[in-house]
């Protein structure tokens, strides 16, 4: 039995002592089509013209006993009521084979960050939901998603589970069901702070709060006006009073056809005019359009589009800095150029450089004498020799150092050469592609530049000759500048023809429509004055027997409208319940919740504690709660960051617990709440009667809350309900281990 169906009957059970006759077989109609009429909306009148079916079909024979009885228990066939075991291959983290089993009532499974947990966490969700939330919020689709990186592929995880009657089975994706059975850290963040959401997005997290996404659907969807659908007129008595009306509708539509023709004839004549050249009003379509509707002048604005259209703008390769960089490699060859001239002049003294140095070691020696003749070199202070030959191997060394300088550099260029020309050459690689794609009428020239510089290589030579062509060429490359500009403007200017085309587009389009509509209303002219003389003719023959048929189907006009007015209220009934529905529910889920989040801050001051607390009913409403100390307040404006998040996890809990959920997937709580309410949450889910009669599968990365979950169960019950998985830190970084532990 579906929610919607469950939910009607006890909105029937409910009111149908205050059901009229009619109510409850309208009512019993309903239910006895439940999944026909369920299937239909109330677009272009689906339900209504069903309903009316089935009124005529079997409104006289329903029975107004509705006799209901709410029997929920047929929606647990087939339940999952335990999950067994998940096997898991090419799924996110998990390469090689491996399989969990969920042996226990109690799963607790413990990892370090990044060994693991959360991909087990996402297999969960994908097996039970069909998607995964972290998936979806980053837009990938989910075969990449859950690829494994090291074999490259992606395997579905298979999840097994046990059903209420005891039957072993692989668990198959059901969102509707399954949703609420997670609780990680963006859920508890989405609930506690629905109120915080856009109106949209609240309606949404509260239909599925209520569970009344299936009802509302169901109770919304009866069309209004259902007289639309039902004939509480009767056809044969309608037909005849249009007929005698028809009749003097008929007679003044031929008084009026002269008068439409004439205005017709004035709607030729105004397009004739746009259009000189052509005679008649397809003479002017096959102007437009082409004989057979893919051609004219409307085709050939639609070729001038395409053609601008693909008009890209052309990009400057950086012409101005390709003049830069060349100029600036003309002149360090032209320095390299100097350096070596300045070497060949001192090529052939360079091997005097050990006598010189022998000279002035050897200067303290023979102070004023010369030490190769011993000859006196000053008297009276005066030099009496040619040349001092001390201060002249001095001077000669310190050329040799100058000299040695202008080798370093020699390098020093070529490495400069070398790194400038490779960045210059991917430059220049551009030119040629850009001018000949704005047409350059020097493209050829340009083309020569390019030649050059792609035979370059290691050629000094080549280099030199190439980086001397660009710069000669700058006027060239001056003008191929220009004409990207020239290029570009003349794209912006067909932006400009190419919407002036389309207006012209859409003026033929309206001439096109003008002329169907004058030749429809042609047509419909022609049509309504043979129907006038028809109508007139037959009139009296047809009259007699309908005069008959109108008295045969007045018992049913009365049952009709007996079945509107019950419709029209049993709609209203039904929406009123409907929109009463979440008051009625919230009740229960607002008590739950203030006792579960109570409980996970027991610890908590007392003056922390909550007397009252009262969640959203409908959009722009606030989660209201009370103090002890009896004051109202919003909950998201009052409560901590900590204490938001205790509360979006007691509203999941208490979602859980009336839905009667039987398993819960809990997705590292240690994220998601902080230190001082650990403690809280773990006496509430594992030691409140309607939370641990659940199965719990708990993922952890904190030691001290695992121990915490441990030291709660009695050793003596613990290999009894406990399952202990433990997520290691792998040798290899990216293969995960799993080990399963039965012991405290």
């Amino acid at each position: 039995m579906s929610k919607s169906l469950l939910e009607f009957k006890k909105f029937l059970s409910k009111k149908q002592s205050s059901l009229t006759e009619y109510e409850k077989k309208l009512s019993r109609l309903v239910l006895d089509n439940f999944v026909r009429v369920e299937a239909t909306g109330n677009a272009v009148g689906q339900r209504g013209k069903l309903i009316a079916k089935l009124i005529s079909d079997a409104g006289d024979s329903v029975s107004s006993d509705l006799n209901i009885e709410i029997d929920a228990s047929s929606n647990d066939l087939g339940k999952i009521v335990r999950l067994s075991k998940i096997k898991i291959q090419n799924f996110r983290g998990f390469s090689n084979e491996q399989t969990l089993e969920f042996k226990n009532p109690y799963t607790f499974i413990y990892g370090p960050n990044g060994t693991g947990k959360s991909s087990l966490c996402e297999a969960l969700e994908y097996s039970l939901l069909g998607s995964i939330s972290e998936a979806d919020a980053k837009r990938i689709e989910i075969a990449s998603y859950i690829k494994n990186s090291i074999t490259k592929k992606s395997d579905k995880p298979v999840l097994s589970g046990r059903t209420v009657e005891g039957k072993d089975v692989v668990v198959q994706a059901d969102q509707k069901s399954y949703e609420f059975c997670f609780i990680e850290k963006n859920r508890i963040d989405g609930f506690a702070r629905v109120a915080a959401n856009t109106n949209q997005a609240q309606q949404i997290r509260l239909a599925a709060l209520f569970g009344l996404e299936e009802f509302n659907g169901f109770a919304t969807q009866f069309n209004d006006h259902f007289e639309n659908y039902l004939d509480c007129t009767g056809k044969k008595a309608k037909e005849l009073s249009d007929k005698e009306k028809q009749i003097a509708g008929h007679r003044a539509i031929l008084l009026q056809i002269p008068e439409k023709e004439k205005v017709v004839k004035a709607r030729q004549e105004e397009i004739l005019l746009k259009f000189p050249a052509c005679k008649t009003l397809d003479d002017i379509k096959i102007h437009i359009s082409g004989v057979d509707g893919n051609g004219g002048l409307s085709k050939k604005n639609n070729t001038e589009i395409g053609k601008l259209s693909n008009l890209k703008l052309a990009i400057d390769p950086g012409i101005d800095a390709i003049l830069m960089d060349a100029q600036s490699l003309i002149e360090l060859i032209q320095e390299r150029r100097a350096a070596r001239q300045f070497l060949s002049n001192y090529k052939d003294q360079l091997s005097l450089g050990d006598l010189y140095s022998a000279i002035l070691k050897n200067q303290d020696k023979y102070e004023n004498k010369c030490p190769a003749c011993e000859s006196m070199l000053y008297q009276d202070k005066k030099l009496i020799v040619p040349v001092d030959p001390y201060e002249n191997a001095t001077e000669k060394l310190k050329q040799f150092d100058e000299a040695i300088k202008k080798e370093e550099r020699i390098k020093e260029i070529l490495d400069l050469l070398n790194s400038g020309w490779s960045r210059l050459s991917l430059k220049i690689a551009n030119l040629f592609p850009v001018a000949t794609s704005i047409g350059f009428q020097y493209a050829s020239e340009i083309e020569k530049i390019n030649d050059a510089g792609a035979i370059v290589g290691n050629n000094a030579k080549s280099l030199d000759a190439t980086l001397n062509l660009i710069s000669n060429q700058s006027e060239l490359l001056a003008a191929l500048k220009a004409a990207i500009v020239v290029f570009n403007q003349q794209i912006e200017k067909s932006k400009v023809e190419i919407k002036k085309l389309e207006n012209e587009n859409v003026v033929l389009t309206k001439h096109l429509e003008e002329i169907v509509s004058i030749n429809t209303t042609i047509k419909a002219n022609i049509t309504s004055a043979n129907a006038a003389n028809l109508a007139i003719e037959k009139f009296k023959t047809e009259n007699e027997a309908l005069i008959k048929q109108v008295e045969q189907e007045k018992p049913i006009v009365a049952r009709n409208m007996k079945y509107h007015t019950a419709y029209e209220i049993f709609r209203e009934k039904l929406l009123q319940y409907n929109s009463n529905l979440p008051l009625s529910l919230a009740a229960d889920l607002n008590e739950r919740t203030l006792k579960f989040y109570n409980a996970i801050n027991r610890h908590d001051p007392v003056s922390d504690q909550l007397k009252s607390l009262t969640l959203p009913t409908s959009t722009g409403k606030k989660i209201e709660i009370e103090f002890e100390i009896g004051q109202n307040f919003d909950a998201l404006q009052i409560l901590s960051e900590g204490h938001i998040r205790c509360l979006g996890l007691a509203i999941l809990l208490s979602k859980i617990v009336r839905d009667d959920l039987p398993f819960l997937i809990f997705d590292d709580v240690v994220n998601s709440i902080d230190d001082e309410h650990r403690s809280g949450i773990v006496e509430l889910i594992l030691g409140d009667d309607e939370i641990k009669k659940r199965q719990l599968i708990i993922t952890t990365h904190g030691e001290e809350f695992i121990k915490r979950l441990e030291n709660f169960v009695p050793k003596t019950d613990y290999k009894k309900i406990v399952s202990r998985i433990d997520f290691l830190v792998p040798i290899n970084a990216k293969e995960i281990l799993v080990t399963h532990k039965s012991e405290i």
